[in-house]
């Protein structure tokens, strides 16, 4: 975590100014694995509010997200309801160090 950027307050306005970057590599790293990627675990370590999660959760079975910020967390947390509610997100409030799945 940051110690030069106020995430609980940050949190409010974080994905006016973000983007996920990237997104067709994520997608071609996936799927170029053994297992597909409907079947696949994905960890977000580090997700803040979940960008790159809710771009990612209807290509992947599940995935595991992880931010140290309550904050975050929590709007991470309101826009996938319905894939939490399904049991195919996760969120944890805790560092990635050290990761364990």
């Amino acid at each position: 975590m940051s110690s030069y950027e106020n995430y609980t307050q940050t949190s409010a306005v974080y994905d006016h100014t973000r983007v996920p970057v990237g997104l067709e590599i994520i997608s071609a790293a996936l799927s170029a694995g053994p297992t597909k990627p409907d079947r696949q675990i994905l960890l977000d370590a580090g997700c803040g509010t979940g960008i790159y999660t809710f771009a990612l959760i209807d290509q992947v079975h599940r995935v595991e997200a992880i931010d140290l910020n309550r904050s975050m967390l929590a709007v991470a947390r309101s826009k996938m309801c319905s894939a939490t509610e399904q049991g195919r997100i996760g969120f944890t409030r805790g560092s990635n160090y050290p990761v364990t799945v």
